[in-house]
């Protein structure tokens, strides 16, 4: 028997399938994407910022006392990341307390990625893959993602001459992103069993 599914969650959208080991344990692989792009602009510097999420988990379901509360532990092939560009309106940009004008910096561009193979913990409320028909299923859980890693890099006459600030930037970034090292995961969707 088969438990197939589509879901919503905070790593996109997606679908999977569950198979039945035992009485109490199933085994289930996830897919998950989302891509979200959006622009704004501060400090007269424009960013146009993509949010990708795209995994796929590999996860066992121990379902407590035979019944539809399950405790879940796995793996996930983790490609989150973030990327964004930016370009100045206003003729300028500041990069670590150095001012560089157009000519010499014409774009800034950051890339926020997290470890590839990390591991979950969670639990949920599903039917489960030995009964047929359809179930309501849920999930709440944590992803141990690891410290967030940036990368940036300019463009322009003086990109290479900028590049300690941009390491230093660098280097100040990641210290703000490190509290990310663990990403909630909250999961709603539908399953069919057969």
């Amino acid at each position: 028997m088969v438990d197939i599914d589509v879901h919503t969650s905070t790593l996109g959208f997606g679908a999977g399938f569950a198979i039945p080991v035992t009485e109490n344990l199933a085994g289930r692989i996830s897919f998950n994407k989302y891509n979200y792009t959006y622009q704004t602009t501060s400090d007269s510097i424009k960013y146009d910022s993509t949010l990708k999420l795209e995994s796929v988990a590999a996860l066992a379901d121990w379902h407590l006392f035979s019944g539809i509360t399950h405790l879940t532990a796995g793996m996930f092939y983790n490609n989150n990341g973030f990327s964004m560009s930016a370009v100045p309106t206003g003729g300028t940009f500041t990069i670590n307390g150095t001012v560089y004008n157009t000519t010499q910096i014409s774009s800034l561009n950051a890339e926020i990625s997290f470890n590839k193979f990390v591991p979950y913990l969670g639990f949920g409320w599903s039917g489960r893959a030995s009964k047929t028909g359809f179930s309501f299923k849920s999930d709440i859980g944590v992803l141990f993602q690891g410290s967030p890693k940036s990368s940036l890099t300019a463009t322009g006459t003086a990109a290479s001459a900028a590049a300690n600030d941009l390491a230093a930037s660098q280097v100040q970034l990641d210290k703000d992103l490190s509290g990310f090292n663990i990403y909630p995961v909250i999961s709603l969707g539908i399953g069919y069993a057969f």
